[in-house]
């Protein structure tokens, strides 16, 4: 961690962010000040990341979000608020994936739909509920994780 905090004071919505690239993104902005509201649909996943982040003394809360509910993601950007008085920063690294299996060899329709619906509908239901927030911020920001599968194929997966 360096002297200067770069994120102090600052309100932060990471959803996706109970294990993996979420976790790491939750951490990295709790290690500079920020405020840091850990959301995913494992909420006793989501609770021991914010519970190892508030051992080292960083400041983070959890709170299950599914971001193929529309309900569930106002719900998250309001508690987000509430808690930290404002939110100035929108990470979203939830996705899903649907197991392997050939794509087009097999009806896959629903699981089609449901990538689709969290990855990419997800990602734009939390853009919308966070936006008023973040625009009256001053320093509003918003980073979206895309695939790795833009840029190498992994088989079976669009």
């Amino acid at each position: 961690m360096t002297d200067h905090i770069r994120f102090a004071g600052h309100g932060v919505l990471v959803t996706g962010a109970a294990r993996g690239i979420g976790a790491a993104v939750a951490r990295r902005f709790a290690e500079e000040g920020g405020r840091v509201l850990v959301t995913d649909r494992d909420l006793p996943e989501a609770e021991r990341t914010a519970a190892a982040l508030r051992q080292h003394g960083l400041g983070a809360q959890a709170l299950v979000c599914d971001i193929a509910d529309r309900t569930s993601v106002e719900a998250a950007v309001a508690h987000a608020v509430a808690a930290f008085g404002l939110l100035d920063v929108l990470v979203n690294c939830a996705a899903h994936c649907s197991p392997d299996a050939p794509l087009f060899e097999d009806d896959h329709d629903e699981a089609w739909a449901l990538d689709l619906d969290v990855t990419l509908t997800g990602a734009y239901r939390c853009c919308r509920a966070a936006l008023p927030h973040l625009a009256t911020s001053g320093r509003g920001a918003i980073v979206s994780i895309g695939s790795v599968n833009g840029l190498q194929d992994f088989g079976n997966h669009a």
